[in-house]
Parts: structure tokens; sequence; C-alpha cells
């Protein structure tokens, strides 16, 4: 599919009159890009908010209301030229996915975590479920395990060797809504979410059946955002109205959880991705946005891609960041 035009030029004429004069004035956008190149855009039905790529197959989650596109199956072998092999909507809303062995877990707000076979792409089958609160926003899988964040339910842990017969291990109740997590080496570091502010909450998870909560770090006015866990650092976006940044903490001592490093960009990041001493962020209002964190503590910008989308989240495969950018759907990019 074409990319929309709209973003390419858009021409305002404003006619001003004083006396006898009529002035016409013209804005001209230009995408915006250094670092990076575009290869390619492809539509996702509406509003495209989280992606994952696995075997030269992006899974796109598209949740624009009251329509979601569901989830979508891209084809990005030829990154210049995606094609969408099929989709999959049984109802709700879905919010994020994770993939493993043609297995994809989906998120739903409506219906919890949904198990679907896409082993034929082009037909979508749904084989397992796991209902909990009902509202499940956030899913990683590892193995035999699925983490899920269920809202009022709390972080879950599922034992998924049997995707039919999906089993709950065990849950840790938080003191908010569980939105949102990152699981690294036995660590998840999960969002409690209150009605103005959203703190972080440290587990160890190395016994599935007892999570052990090892550390907590709030901040008022803070709405922290789809954290990254790498090593001993948590990298974790602010769209609080104070908020346009990424806050980088250190939890060497978990019981003493400190922010060491700060990055504003006067946007609104929703999502980050970490690797190789680099931070990728689906910036809302500012694009994907690469920053030099091999000084954590002074994140230094150096790449930037922007078109007018709203990025979601960002999924990095080798040099390409593949982009959920909203009602531009996925955008394919490639790191200079």
């Amino acid at each position: 599919m074409e990319k929309r035009r709209r973003n390419k030029l858009i021409i305002l004429l404003v006619l001003i009159a004083t006396a006898s004069t009529i002035i016409p004035l013209i804005i001209i956008f230009v995408p915006f890009s250094f670092g990076t190149l575009e290869l390619a855009q492809i539509d996702t039905g509406g509003r495209a908010t989280d992606v994952m790529v696995s075997n030269e197959i992006a899974y796109v989650i598209d949740t624009a209301e009251p329509t979601p596109g569901g989830l979508v199956i891209i084809n990005v072998s030829q990154n210049t030229n995606p094609r969408v092999l099929g989709s999959y909507l049984g109802g709700g809303l879905p919010w994020a996915v994770d993939v493993s062995e043609n297995i994809a877990y989906v998120a739903n707000s409506f219906e919890g975590l949904e198990v679907i076979d896409v082993s034929n792409p082009s037909n979508p089958l749904k084989i397992g479920h796991y209902q909990g609160s009902g509202c499940c926003t956030d899913v990683q899988v590892d193995g035999a395990l699925a983490y899920v964040a269920d809202w009022s339910r709390g972080f879950v842990i599922l034992n998924i060797s049997c995707p039919t017969n999906v089993v709950e291990l065990s849950r840790y109740e938080i003191s908010g809504a569980c939105v949102q997590f990152h699981v690294y080496n036995d660590i998840a570091c999960i969002l409690d979410h209150y009605d103005s502010y959203t703190g972080i909450v440290v587990l160890n998870i190395s016994n599935p059946i007892h999570p052990l909560e090892i550390g907590s770090f709030y901040l008022p006015d803070v709405d922290y955002w789809n954290p990254f866990l790498v090593e001993n650092l948590i990298y974790v976006g602010n769209h609080a109205m104070n908020g346009g940044g990424l806050h980088i903490l250190d939890m060497n001592n978990p019981l003493d959880i400190s922010q060491v490093g700060f990055y504003h960009g006067g946007g609104s990041v929703f999502a980050s991705f970490i690797k190789n001493e680099r931070a990728f962020l689906a910036d809302y209002e500012k694009g994907l946005i690469i920053l030099d964190v091999s000084d954590y503590s002074n994140p230094l910008k150096m790449a930037q891609f922007f078109d007018g989308g709203h990025a979601y989240d960002v999924y990095i495969e080798e040099d390409i960041a593949y982009v959920a950018d909203g009602e531009d759907g996925l955008e394919i990019i490639q790191i200079l």
C-alpha cells in the first residue's frame, strides 16, 4: 500500500487582508530524518500500537476503535516491499503480542490472553485462552512460560508448555493496576499504575511459583510506560503531563533504586528498545529517536526519523527498526 501523501506536502493558504493587500502564506511539511532511511510503510487498518518480529514476519497490533485490525501478520523478508499475509481479531481490544514457535500470544483488554496458531499466516486460528480478569495489557514469552500484565489481578505467570491448555502458576498482586512489564534474567520490572502516576515494582521470578518482591521505585507525577530492563539498568519512558523523556534507573541494589540518567526530547516516549549501547525510542510526537547510551548518565541523540505519524512501539532487528506508527501503520526504517 502506498504511503499516504498527506504527510509529504501540506499546503495551508492563509489570506491576510491589510488595506488593499492579500498575502498568501504557504507552509510545507517535509519528513524529518537524519541517520535513518525509510524503506517502506504499510497500512495496518487503523492505529498500529505494538510490534515484534520473528523469522522475517512482523506481528503488529492495531487497536483503532471501534474496529481494530487486531493482530496483523506481515511478511518483511523484503523490507522495501512488505506484504500483509493475514490477520486475526476474535473480539475485544488487543494491546500487545509476543510470538514463539508459530504461536502468537495476544494480550487483549477485554478477552484476556489469546493463544493463536500462526503457522498458516493467512489463516490464524485461536487454540487456547487465559481469561484472568479479562483485561490483559502486556505479554512476554520465555520458553514454557508466559508472563502477563493482568490489570486488577497483577502480574501473572502461566505455564504454556501445552498452548491449548494454559495453566496459571502464580500471580503477584500489586497496589495499583499491572499495565506493563519487562522480564530479563529472572527479574521482572513491573509498572504499578495509579490514577495520576505509575511506579515500578521489581520481582525475582527465578521460582515462577513464588515471585518475590525485591525492590520498588515511585516518583510523584511521573507516568512510566513500557520499561526495558538490561543488566542492572531500567530504561523507561514517561508520558505524563510533565513527561516527554526517557528515564534511566539503576537497580544494582534493588532496595535503593535511583535515577542515573535522563533524556528529554520534548515529545512523549511510549516505548524503548535497547541494543548495543543504543536506545531506540518510540516517541508519540517525535517519531523514532536513536540515542547513544554508552554513557547512560549523559544520553546523546544520534539519529531520528519522523514523518508525521504517532510512534507507539519499536522493535530492532539488526540494522532495521520496525515502528508501530499509529495511523501510519508499520514503518520500516534502516539505521545508517
